[in-house]
């Protein structure tokens, strides 16, 4: 194979498998095939170990690290979302500036063994939002949310309303995500350092502050495959290094940061004198190159390392604390178990939030406290859970909502209604309504009599799934007459059993006749 055919088999791969992630946010895919783009990433599959389906994570994951072992860091190029939208941004940047070069930049070793530290604290520890902040497939899951699904919308909303206009109903509208401001300002700031660091210096961030890149360098370093330059043919033109996007070559000393290559084949294709080859180690020139011998590290210097870990491990034992009222917060979604389960595995990749029918799912605040920032939380005045749906429990990829089938999940207590009889109208104003008892599913809300001809609502709590279609069809304004308290632990719901009446059971038993 030519090298000019590696980069363009990089090309299809890396184009193919974007779409294959991108388009699982959007329903795109029945069944099983839902989760198939969630389980080839490698942080989510790192968490999923602890979950269900260990074992198969596993396998995968060992899978991920023998491809690494062999090839490098083809994953980077070959499978992650976030490198293809920093390849994209780094091609359209590139047009706009024709003399765009990139340059060597020397290993950040420090910075990145720091970071992969502090992200293995993070996971140890059982508090997430650090690990949130920096996994490329949880920050792509945000881009999505926050810029491709509104920009979707626009385009549906858009189109239907064109197409109305000429009798043509094939669309339907679409709720624009509830994004709240203060969702933004962490994901905005993260995004336009990525963004800062693409256009100066190309895939700098994975080089530097994604823990994942610094993972596989780690394997990467001893890959069988390498990128080999021969001292013979090279002239030190600097061509290669001008289009390496990860700044990992250093043409004057013709040498590769095996680490920090990410395996996009820009070099090879562009080498004059094809002093550049893609070979298995044992084929490598070994070079006659004087090894220096390595500083040890000064006592002043491992001292503030060290207090730096430690007052690190403090600060996240403090966000892991549950510094949030039981009164006060949102039912988990079904599959989560409990509030700490689903506070420990969950990276807020948002798959769950994009793929909810009913939009229910929103990004949170802090409604599950400093720790629980900004994960997915049921929000019942945007919606409420569909009675018949599960598929947020099977598009999950760190098995934080593990899979129910749709019986399974019926008998899963999120919550319990709560009436308040001082908003209800029927109630407070001797005013007929029965809306939360008409869209109840399981009939835990149902209609008892009251007042001469008025009935009343009345919950059996036993039989309440916690689904908060009562809340979200409640008229009273602002505050609801019937609420959904959560379950810290899930419970079980008892299966409603359909009544009838002593007249119908007649009519019943003497039909035909």
């Amino acid at each position: 194979m030519s090298w000019r055919k590696y980069r363009v088999l990089r090309l299809f791969i890396e184009i193919f498998v974007f779409f294959l992630i991108f388009l699982s946010f959007f329903k795109f895919f029945p069944g099983f095939f839902k989760n198939i783009p969630g389980r080839i990433q490698i942080i989510p599959l790192m968490i999923s170990i602890s979950g269900e389906r260990a074992i198969l994570s596993i396998f995968i994951l060992i899978g991920f690290l023998i491809l690494t072992i062999v090839f490098g860091r083809v994953y980077c190029s070959f499978l992650c979302p976030l490198g293809f939208s920093q390849d994209v941004l780094i091609r359209f940047w590139k047009k706009t500036r024709k003399k765009r070069r990139f340059k060597y930049n020397p290993s950040f070793k420090k910075l990145r063994l720091l970071v992969l530290v502090l992200v293995i604290l993070s996971l140890i520890s059982g508090s997430f939002y650090f690990v949130e902040s920096l996994d490329p497939f949880s920050l792509f899951g945000k881009g999505v949310t926050y810029i491709f699904k509104p920009l979707l919308v626009l385009i549906n909303n858009s189109a239907d309303l064109l197409l109305r206009k000429l009798d043509i109903y094939s669309l339907s509208e679409m709720d624009y995500p509830k994004i709240h401001f203060m969702n933004l300002i962490p994901f905005i700031l993260i995004l336009g350092l990525i963004f800062l660091f693409t256009m100066e210096k190309g895939r700098l961030y994975c080089n530097t502050v994604c823990p994942l890149g610094t993972f596989l360098g780690l394997f990467s370093n001893r890959s069988v495959f390498r990128i080999n330059i021969d001292n013979n043919s090279c002239t030190s033109c600097g061509l290669c290094e001008a289009v390496c996007k990860a700044g990992c070559i250093d043409s004057k000393n013709k040498r590769v940061d095996e680490s920090s290559c990410i395996r996009c084949f820009n070099c090879l294709s562009v080498c004059p004198t094809n002093a550049i080859n893609y070979v298995p180690f044992p084929w490598i020139e070994k070079r006659n190159a004087r090894i220096e011998k390595k500083k040890g590290i000064s006592r002043r210097r491992f001292i503030s390392y060290l207090a730096s870990l430690i007052g690190f491990t403090g600060l996240n034992f403090f966000f892991r604390r549950n510094n949030y009222l039981d009164s006060e917060i949102p039912p988990t979604p079904p599959g989560s178990r409990s509030l700490d389960r689903y506070l420990q595995k969950c990276t807020a990749c948002y798959r769950c939030v994009n793929n909810c029918p009913t939009n229910v799912l929103q990004p949170s605040l802090f409604q599950y406290g400093i720790k629980g920032a900004f994960l997915p939380c049921m929000d019942f005045k945007s919606g409420f859970c569909e009675y018949e749906c599960n598929i947020c429990s099977t598009v999950c990829p760190t098995d934080a909502l593990i899979p129910l089938t749709i019986d399974e999940k019926k008998e899963v207590q999120i919550g319990e209604s709560y009436l308040r009889k001082d908003l209800c109208v029927v109630y407070s104003q001797n005013s007929d309504c029965g809306a939360c008892a008409e869209i109840c599913p399981t009939k835990a809300v149902h209609m008892v009599p009251y007042k001469a001809l008025l009935v009343a609502p009345e919950i059996d709590s036993s039989l309440c799934v916690g689904c908060g279609a009562c809340e979200n069809v409640c008229p009273t304004e602002p505050r609801k007459a019937i609420i959904v308290k959560a379950n810290i632990v899930h419970k079980k719901a008892e299966k409603s059993v359909p009544t009838i009446p002593e007249e119908k059971k007649k009519e019943i038993e003497g039909f035909p006749f």
